[in-house]
């Protein structure tokens, strides 16, 4: 019986979700799907559109069969550290036979050898991204810049394969993907299936295959977006949802309050000093990325390392967590009962399988306490947040139910 896994976020599932699914179990013969799902935050730094359960409703309804969460300190992490901890979950599990992912390109045999460079780090191309590095870019820029010289210089790739391979998001989590399951010499193997219609940031939905992006702002509008998701979804999706400026209030409060934000994940005496410079002009969260922006800082990478702090995620502990092993268990978000993908879980798994969350919680210790108690935190702010805009209780994670299709 085969296993594969997806890392996904869902934001809000989809048709191009389903489509990669029922592709991924075609291509691999697996019988069984396992989801690496964030949970109430996504990797661009905001809150996830609707909540975990209900994205979790949406998976199991179309292919899924068990979907776990990711960390929350990882789910909003770069995509290095995105994809090395979903990995390293998966890998963990001691069940799963492939990685599906979505990207721009379909031919894989392109990916290990940029996987190679990365991994290796050849002198001259340390020399070339320490370059751009002083020159002011930020790091994922600086990175594709290198790389793009290298392999040109080296004859690797054509600049064409290199445009489309470094600046195209999925492309990059896939890479990264490769990266680390190479890193782990896990026997999981990949396989990259094409991304099919609008791309990952479009807002264009005059196709079948729109972006999360284009469906969450035709929501927002209040239009139909009934041709873009499954049929199955229509009765899940409606107007209580949550947005990057619905943590103004918060972030504002954190940034007036303190002074050193190094404490932060991924935050640099720079960019603290920055924030510090900008702070009393804080409008909204959107508008103060703007002005925290330039060629050092992208808008995402802004996004992130404010979610970090309004989440209070610091480097000392995630630099723990990573240290460790990067994950210590498995939160199980759902799961279909027609599959016996639960048992084979709880038989192989070399990580603590989680079902009910109070239970574990009370004898839990140590890192894997501090790792609970950080994403306890999120996801009671996260509830918060969107009762106050909502008005509708949604329950904590020690009521939470495990979905059960």
């Amino acid at each position: 019986m085969k296993t594969m896994g997806i890392i996904a976020e869902f934001n809000p599932f989809h048709n191009g979700h389903k489509y990669l699914i029922e592709k991924a179990k075609k291509i691999t013969g697996a019988e069984n799907a396992i989801i690496v799902c964030s949970g109430n935050y996504v990797q661009r730094g905001m809150p996830a559109f609707y909540d975990k359960s209900l994205r979790t409703k949406a998976a199991l309804r179309n292919g899924a069969d068990v979907v776990l969460e990711l960390p929350c300190c990882y789910a909003t992490a770069s995509a290095e550290t995105f994809a090395a901890s979903a990995v390293k979950l998966l890998d963990s599990l001691d069940c799963v036979d492939y990685l599906c992912f979505g990207c721009e390109t379909d031919n894989i045999k392109v990916l290990p050898k940029i996987v190679s460079i990365l991994l290796n780090e050849p002198d001259d191309f340390k020399n070339m991204l320490s370059l751009y590095l002083k020159n002011g870019y930020s790091f994922p820029k600086s990175r594709a810049k290198a790389l793009t010289d290298y392999c040109l210089e080296n004859n690797i790739l054509q600049f064409d394969e290199l445009d489309n391979l470094l600046n195209k998001p999925n492309n990059i989590l896939a890479i990264e993907y490769l990266k680390a399951i190479k890193r782990l010499n896990s026997s999981i193997k990949p396989v990259a299936i094409k991304r099919m219609g609008a791309g990952y940031n479009s807002k264009k939905t005059n196709t079948t295959f729109a972006s999360a992006t284009g469906i969450r702002n035709e929501i927002a509008s209040g239009n139909s977006i009934e041709s873009l998701i499954p049929s199955n979804c229509n009765n899940l999706y409606g107007n209580n949802y949550l947005e990057l400026n619905d943590f103004s209030q918060i972030l504002a409060y954190k940034l007036l309050t303190e002074e050193d934000f190094t404490v932060y994940y991924d935050i640099n005496e720079d960019l603290s000093n920055r924030i510090n410079n900008l702070k009393y002009n804080f409008c909204n969260v959107e508008e103060f990325i703007k002005d925290l922006q330039s060629k050092n800082y992208t808008y995402a990478g802004l996004s992130r390392v404010l979610m970090h702090i309004a989440l209070n995620i610091k480097q000392e502990d995630v630099n723990s967590f990573i240290s460790n092993g990067y994950v210590f268990y498995a939160r199980v978000l759902g799961f279909n009962r027609d599959s016996s993908l639960m048992r084979l879980l709880k038989k192989n798994a070399s990580i603590d399988l989680i079902g009910k969350f109070s239970s574990y919680y009370n004898y839990s210790s140590g890192l894997t306490k501090k790792m609970l108690n950080l994403s306890l935190q999120a996801d009671d702010l996260y509830r918060l947040v969107y009762m106050n805009k909502c008005q509708k209780k949604i329950p904590r994670e020690f009521q939470r139910k495990i979905i059960v299709l």
